[in-house]
């Protein structure tokens, strides 16, 4: 379980990058950071390292992005260290994939499955 300063400084850390994909110029070939949606950031218990999820719009493309985004992390920790974070340390990112949405999707299926609407009806 995170603790509240663990989420609020996610939180932060989420807001920041998110900026930082809108303002900052990636020169990558196919690569569009606007159409990335920052779910959540993790941050660990000394707030030394944020892991960041993200997925992309509509799904494509996804692990070309993670790669261009973790080999170009260094922008996004420039970016960090410029905004006016409350905290000793800039905290070391590692991007990642957000797979809830796919969770989701495979689980609204599930359930709208003949035979398990059929289950749940006999309750």
């Amino acid at each position: 379980m995170d603790t509240q300063r663990q989420i609020r400084f996610g939180e932060l850390i989420r807001s920041i990058i998110s900026d930082c994909l809108l303002k900052e110029d990636f020169y990558i070939d196919n690569f569009d950071p606007t159409s990335i949606t920052v779910s959540f950031v993790r941050m660990s218990k000394d707030l030394k390292i944020a892991n960041v999820y993200f997925m992309p719009l509509g799904g494509k493309n996804k692990n070309n992005i993670l790669q261009n985004l973790n080999e170009n992390k260094y922008i996004f920790q420039k970016f960090l260290s410029k905004a006016k974070i409350q905290s000793k340390f800039t905290p070391r990112l590692s991007f990642y994939l957000d797979d809830t949405f796919d969770e989701a999707e495979k689980i609204e299926k599930l359930l709208s499955n003949k035979n398990v609407i059929r289950d749940t009806k006999n309750e």
